[in-house]
């Protein structure tokens, strides 16, 4: 286990997407979005050659300079992250890294003929990394369910009973069976079993439903917060879901039962941050983004029923449907204001993550560094530089608050009543 798995404090990630770096503007031209109809011509075998090599390498220094996880994320048909399979570079990396949490957010169950499959692979890896995979699982968003053609509403059902079969083969001894609705199973009985007891833990992402909330509340598991939304809008979504654990959790809540993705990129001072990262920075927003975060284009983020009637329409009710999106950047003060792509000093980039900390009450802060086409150098650079300036005044001052706000039950103690944080 990472050494510091029961810290009371903040723990830090270091996300990849492993996205397509050689567009262009040629790109812009010609193709509506870098999600699933960008044709695969587009592939360049010859540039392919020794990126994921580069990508395993950026993951392992993030294990290397102290980060508690690497985060591997699954997306298909697209330029904005390389990753149909996130298993495979998860197996590269138990053998490359030593220390950090190895978080895979996650596989995408409805995917799966039979999720058993995703049972015996997320085994496989926290065997092969000695105890250190975290399992995300999925239903998948608009793009999946266009890439793959299948149903939203059909996809959640499956989602959650999917969950229930994994569940149950990591944590009843077997052979047992399984019958429900969509997966029919005489025999759950796999081997290997993951080392973890009683299972690895449990990672689900969310656009604000207020069902995944408190499907996720009641089975204990951490609560992604899949949203690129400015600090106000998180704390809406993450006050909710401390208020829905303290109604239905097995536990009062913790921030570290919630993450919240970030990208960041810091330098020497605020002035050499920018002009390092700014190519890549918009070229993250501008290519990367199309069809998915921005307003030219096609969108293909929502498919049809991928939000419950409830979930949508508070979507409509607290949405500002004209409003720029991330992708729809053009400049460094419309990033500023959207609050999800970081920039800056140390002094900068913790003053701007801190208040996820103090009032979204975030525990896990998930950083991309490698940003659209960022070289593999000023990726490293970056994230050495956190790691050495910002990480340590993160992890001692959110141990502080989570020390006074949300202290640790203690061996044999009632769990004490949460209070209102200070």
């Amino acid at each position: 286990m990472a050494a510091n798995a029961v810290a009371n404090r903040a723990e830090i990630f270091s996300w990849h997407f492993a996205p397509w770096p050689y567009l262009d503007e040629s790109f812009e031209k010609n193709y509506e979005s870098g999600w699933i109809t960008i044709p695969n011509q587009e592939f360049d075998r010859k540039k392919a050659r020794g990126l994921f090599q580069e990508y395993i390498d950026e993951l392992a220094h993030a294990d290397e300079v102290g980060f508690d996880g690497v985060v591997l994320n699954e997306h298909h048909q697209n330029i904005y992250g390389l990753m149909p399979s996130p298993n495979m570079l998860a197996a590269a990396l138990t053998q490359r890294t030593k220390n950090c949490k190895i978080v895979v957010l996650g596989n995408l169950v409805p995917l799966h003929f039979r999720p058993l499959r995703v049972a015996e692979e997320y085994a496989m890896l926290d065997c092969m990394s000695d105890g250190r995979v975290v399992a995300g699982f999925a239903p998948g968003g608009g793009h999946e369910a266009f890439s793959y053609s299948y149903s939203m509403p059909l996809a959640r059902e499956r989602f959650w009973e999917g969950i229930d079969l994994i569940m149950q083969a990591w944590t009843k001894p077997g052979p047992t069976e399984f019958y429900g609705k969509h997966y029919q199973m005489r025999y759950v009985n796999p081997w290997p079993q993951p080392l973890q007891t009683p299972h690895p833990p449990v990672w689900v992402p969310g656009s604000n439903s207020e069902d995944t909330m408190y499907q996720a509340a009641r089975r204990g598991f951490c609560y992604f917060v899949s949203t690129r939304s400015k600090l106000a809008g998180v704390k809406r979504s993450t006050l909710r879901f401390e208020e829905i654990v303290g109604e239905v959790g097995k536990a009062p809540f913790h921030p570290k039962q919630m993450g919240l993705l970030f990208s960041v990129y810091v330098g020497e001072t605020d002035e050499i941050a920018r002009k390092e990262c700014e190519e890549a920075v918009f070229y993250f927003t501008k290519y990367c983004l199309k069809g998915h975060q921005r307003r030219k284009g096609r969108r293909l983020t929502m498919a049809p029923g991928g939000l419950n009637p409830e979930t949508y329409q508070r979507y409509l009710e607290t949405s500002d449907v004209g409003a720029k999106m991330l992708g729809d950047a053009e400049s460094w003060a419309d990033l500023d204001a959207m609050g999800s792509i970081i920039v800056g000093s140390p002094e900068t980039v913790f003053d701007k993550l801190w208040p996820f900390v103090t009032e979204a009450h975030i525990g896990n802060l998930l950083i991309q560094f490698h940003i659209g086409n960022l070289s593999k150098e000023l990726t490293l650079k970056s994230q050495a530089l956190f790691a050495e300036k910002v990480m340590p005044r993160l992890r001692s001052e959110s141990e502080s608050f989570f020390e006074k706000n949300y202290p640790l039950k203690a061996p044999g103690k009632a769990a004490a009543k949460k209070k209102a944080p200070a």
